[in-house]
């Protein structure tokens, strides 16, 4: 972890340069070509999120730049837990939320998810391209198990697609490690850590769960 910790550090203001589009035209259409799922991801996750109510209280597990959480804050969720290893990626999220006006209802938390202590339960429960770091699933699935009262929704890079090979070489590369899943894994490691698998849909390269 100290290894991805230190990757996201240096590369946050590109990687948050996807969502905000700061970048050029040319950059902007091969984003929208190569990390087409990572719009199909966010797209899929505001599509189940719709049902948020005034009390409804919502954790991002990896929470990187924090635009899950703004998104989320501005379909009027009474409250959202941002959590993220990389300082760095709290920092930009801290900014970006107070900038949209919703800061009232976030709050970020910079640290492993596997060292949360906190009691503090979850109507719905996000992580979003933060599979892809972790070598053992299973104990920060059961700490998420915990987290969570009602809904969780992830998003699990899938094997032997024809990016897999090329995001690995880069990566590791860059000195960040990097895994992927068959869908019997992710069903595993849900399972092992108590959740029930409602629906699993390919989205890109991506598999995205829903479990309860």
């Amino acid at each position: 972890m100290r290894d991805v910790a230190q990757f996201w550090n240096r590369i946050a203001p590109e990687f948050d340069a996807i969502y905000s589009g700061n970048k050029s035209a040319i950059g902007r259409s091969l984003d929208r070509w190569l990390r087409a799922d990572m719009y199909g991801r966010f797209e899929w996750v505001m599509e189940r999120a719709e049902e948020l109510t005034p009390d409804s209280r919502i954790c991002d597990i990896g929470c990187g730049s924090g635009r899950f959480v703004e998104a989320l804050a501005r379909r009027g969720a009474s409250r959202i837990l941002g959590i993220d290893i990389a300082p760095e990626m709290i920092s930009l999220a801290t900014h970006l939320v107070a900038e949209r006006g919703v800061a009232d209802h976030c709050e970020f938390w910079q640290g492993d998810v596997l060292e949360w202590q906190g009691d503090e339960t979850f109507d719905l429960t996000i992580a979003i391209g933060f599979w892809d770091y972790i070598a053992d699933p299973t104990a920060r699935l059961k700490t998420i198990r915990r987290m969570t009262t009602g809904r969780f929704l992830s998003a699990w890079p899938r094997l032997w697609t024809w990016r897999m090979p090329i995001r690995k070489a880069r990566l590791t590369l860059r000195q960040c490690p990097v895994y992927f899943y068959r869908r019997s894994d992710v069903a595993r490691h849900l399972t092992a850590a108590g959740f029930s698998v409602q629906d699993i849909q390919v989205v890109g390269k991506l598999f995205c769960v829903e479990a309860v």
